[in-house]
């Protein structure tokens, strides 16, 4: 755990270059393992994504998958409310509205795509990230030095992380290994930054996307208290 006071005000400020295209999707299961092919999925209907920068294609999550912080071992069971997105730069938003009504192969699973919904970034003070991917991963501590370090020099001031378990994603050049991250009391300017730019690499894969979370801070006051 990384952890330091601060009381400094906060200022707001809200994304006007980066937004997220929601999806619904019409598909029973997928594999958990599945990062990588989706990301397939999605470059053969836009070849050009690897070119546009700050995309980012969000890893599909379940009810079981614990909020991220926890994952089941071989597939992931959807339900009707689960969505897909892509995190894009809002002039490029249109463009996957093309994706209404396709189907995406994603390895051996076909989903459906519907309804895309244009999804502002929201102002939190708090983030999560199911899966961070940095050099340095050999503890916690090292981790979190290497995050750290990273967010100073995009600017961001960094109070208090949590990191949790470990994520694996497979390509088929390498394997990158990642933690869950959760960054609280934030700057409100700094947690808009972090979500338009993420952390680390794989963001094509699902690693360094931040989203809204429930704030730690309670929990910290009551293991303080114990």
């Amino acid at each position: 755990m990384y952890w330091e006071d601060d009381d400094q005000d906060r200022q707001k400020k809200s994304s006007e270059s980066i937004v997220d295209v929601s999806f619904k999707v019409n598909c029973k299961k997928i594999a958990a393992d599945h990062a990588y092919d989706l990301f397939l999925a999605v470059l053969k209907k836009f070849p050009h994504i690897e070119k546009i920068n700050n995309l980012a294609i969000h890893s599909v999550y379940g009810a079981e998958s614990g909020a991220g912080w926890e994952r089941p071992e071989t597939e992931i069971y959807l339900s009707k409310r689960t969505r897909f997105c892509i995190r894009t730069p809002i002039e490029h938003s249109q463009d996957f509205h093309n994706l209404n009504g396709e189907t995406l192969e994603i390895g051996a699973y076909k989903m459906t795509l519907s309804k895309p919904t244009i999804k502002e970034l929201v102002i939190t003070d708090t983030l999560f990230c199911r899966t961070v991917v940095v050099d340095n991963n050999q503890n916690e501590e090292e981790f979190l030095k290497d995050v750290s370090l990273s967010l100073a020099t995009m600017g961001i001031n960094v109070k208090k992380m949590l990191c949790g378990k470990e994520h694996i994603v497979q390509t088929p050049s390498k394997t990158l290994v990642g933690k869950t991250l959760l960054i609280t009391d934030l700057e409100k300017q700094d947690s808009i930054k972090l979500q338009e730019l993420g952390i680390g690499i794989g963001k094509l894969f699902g690693c360094g996307i931040f989203l809204p979370h429930k704030s730690i801070a309670p929990v910290a006051v009551s293991k303080s208290n114990e």
